[in-house]
């Protein structure tokens, strides 16, 4: 297999070199760029205009820009010298993809991100001396940056714009230079390589490729390799938590085991991941090879890693829609909380629950990763039901259902009894009526007295549930 890769990368930069004859020369930069091959544009995540020659002595060669470099964002960027500069940078670096970059004096660079055209920013300046942010509006992205203080100074504003055709680079650059604005360039590769490198990297089901998969999500600026990296990192938290299923085959140093000997649950999860094969007439269940062969080996090393705590750390942290903006990697590592179910995780899941400024079901994950994490989140999930708008207490009520114990029944109890909203009413009794024990069939059944009426919601599902409780049937009675 492996003698066949130098050809395709071979062919592959064939397109790239040769690609088509549309071309521009771009005289703000001194060099000519070229439309990426239609057999590549789009594909594999790859997208941009090729480097085909640069002038010596120009802007484009002293940013060593290469011949036959993939070109895939432009970036402008924007000094801040009054707050006419500020309101022109916000509106010019936003107009194309809702986020930009802002520089603060004596502070790392931070991404702010808009959830669509016409919403605020959040800052406001003024430039007397310097420009300084003199207020900060609720509930703006700004707002829930805790990085972003009134006093600050801001220093300029950066502008990426992504290039996917030569078109676009053609608009982006012309009206960089109308601005004669400074420009820098970041180019990749072919994205689909590096791609299937990190997918491999999550099949293969080795620690070591943890620590660098964590590397490329914190730290790659390449979105579509970020996405890859945390589906890998999700893949290696699924595989770890098979660790108990390979340790009966290795401590017993064997590739076959009887079914019956198997949590049904690992079993199940192992077949579906391609490491184990079920033969139902004989009854076993036999490692794959090679890869449930080596995974025998290599499954506690992984468990230990994916267990250490840096991972739980990361995934925290991209889970918050102020710090991560992708979406697809806020819902990734929401899985993989789910999955290893920390404690040290309930506050910011809390925090991803009652953002109103997240999407339904994200917030709907982060409740799932509470009732996962069980009985240690109920504490927390009552403590912040009434700041929460409606959906964050559908979500909290529903997840303390799902947890279930005595202090999570009584809260919902006593919450049914005092509330008169109809839509948390029926999430309530559902909740009450999946903890199922008899304190709970007790206080249902006083609801059906409260709402007598044929045409209530409430009753008509308060009655589904006791006629599928079979409680009628019974002739049963709570006292």
């Amino acid at each position: 297999m492996h003698r066949y890769i130098p050809i395709i990368l071979y062919f592959v930069s064939l397109l790239l070199i040769l690609g088509c004859e549309n071309t521009y020369y771009d005289d703000y930069t001194k060099m000519e760029v070229q439309q990426l091959d239609k057999d590549l544009e789009n594909r594999w995540s790859t997208s941009g205009v090729i480097v085909k020659n640069v002038t010596q002595n120009g802007p484009a060669n002293k940013a060593d820009l290469l011949e036959g470099e993939l070109i895939s964002y432009i970036i402008g960027e924007y000094p801040i010298n009054s707050s006419a500069d500020f309101k022109r940078a916000i509106k010019k670096a936003i107009a194309k993809d809702n986020n930009l970059l802002l520089y603060i004096k004596e502070k790392p660079p931070i991404r702010i991100a808009i959830r669509q055209m016409g919403d605020k920013v959040g800052i406001e300046v003024d430039d007397k001396n310097t420009v300084q942010i003199k207020h900060i509006i609720p509930g703006t992205p700004a707002s829930n940056n805790p990085d972003i203080k009134v006093g600050d100074i801001i220093d300029k504003i950066e502008d990426e714009r992504k290039i996917f055709s030569l078109s676009d680079y053609k608009d982006s650059i012309t009206e960089f230079a109308k601005m004669n604005t400074e420009v820098k360039f970041r180019t990749s590769e072919l994205i689909g390589v590096k791609i299937a490198s990190i997918t491999a990297l999550g099949n293969l089901g080795d620690a070591r490729a943890v620590n660098p998969l964590i590397d490329i999500l914190e730290n790659n600026p390449e979105l579509s390799l970020r996405k890859s990296a945390v589906k890998s990192l999700e893949k290696l938290v699924i595989l770890s938590g098979l660790n108990p299923l390979f340790t009966i085959y290795r401590e017993q140093n064997v590739n076959q085991l009887p079914v019956d000997s198997l949590d049904l649950k690992l079993r199940e999860s192992a077949e579906i991941l391609g490491l184990i094969m079920i033969d139902p007439i004989a009854k076993t269940a036999t490692l794959e090879a090679p890869f449930g062969i080596q995974f025998r080996r290599r499954s506690d090393q992984l468990y230990k890693q994916v267990n250490d705590g840096e991972l739980v750390e990361v995934a925290e942290k991209h889970i918050q829609l102020s710090t991560e903006p992708d979406q697809e990697i806020r819902r990734a590592c929401l899985s993989i909380i789910g999955i290893l179910k920390p404690e040290t995780s309930i506050q910011p899941l809390i925090n991803v629950l009652i953002d109103n400024n997240e999407i339904p079901g994200i917030r709907f994950q982060a409740g799932l990763g509470l009732s996962r994490i069980g009985n240690p989140s109920v504490d927390s999930l009552i403590l912040v039901y009434h700041e929460a708008d409606d959906a964050g207490k559908d979500i909290i009520v529903s997840s303390l259902g799902t947890i279930g114990g005595q202090i999570a029944r009584d809260f919902l109890i006593k919450t049914l009894e005092s509330t008169d909203d109809p839509a948390i009413q029926l999430t309530l009794v559902d909740a009450i009526a999946k903890i199922g024990d008899r304190p709970s069939l007790i206080a249902l059944e006083r609801q059906r007295d409260r709402f007598q009426e044929d045409d209530s919601a409430i009753r008509i599902f308060l009655d589904e549930v006791f006629n599928s409780l079979s409680l009628h049937n019974t002739n049963e009675t709570p006292n």
